[in-house]
């Protein structure tokens, strides 16, 4: 005789699978602008490391040629090099402040100057990313060493 309440496999039903998707949404809603805050800040801290290495190349490239070297700054541009005219990007997230920069008459650069014996002309730089998280940049005037420090707000 067969079963009347024999039942066929067992199913989610409309409710079970609502409440998962709100689960799973929370936990994309939760996670998402964490991951996002991560990636943005390694971005962040590669545009700050190329930056830094570009100072230190120019101090080099001064004692290595025996002649002077400008990094440079055209914020015009929103552009940095050594070269002229400079190429790599500034990101718009960036502001970077700096106090008695040299300013190149013909091209209107602010320019940090190496020269030969490992000394610089110019000052230290304040770099600020999102208008939240800085960093200090500072030049020693005589040997020219960079150091960086996160400052703390």
């Amino acid at each position: 005789m067969p079963d009347s309440h024999q039942r066929g496999p067992r199913r989610f039903t409309l409710i079970e699978l609502i409440v998962v998707m709100v689960i799973l949404s929370l936990s994309i809603g939760m996670i998402l602008p964490r991951v996002a805050a991560s990636w943005r800040r390694m971005e962040d801290r590669e545009f700050l490391q190329e930056f830094v290495q570009t100072l230190k190349r120019a101090r080099l490239r001064a004692m290595n040629s025996g002649g002077i070297v400008a990094f440079r700054i055209r914020g015009s541009e929103r552009v940095y090099d050594l070269e002229l005219p400079p190429q790599k990007p500034i990101p718009s997230n960036v502001d970077i402040d700096a106090v008695s920069l040299e300013i190149d008459p013909k091209t209107r650069d602010s320019l940090i100057l190496f020269f030969p014996d490992g000394s610089m002309s110019g000052s230290d730089l304040k770099i600020t990313f999102h208008q939240e998280r800085a960093f200090h940049i500072s030049i020693n005037p005589l040997i020219g060493t960079v150091h960086v420090t996160e400052i703390k707000s």
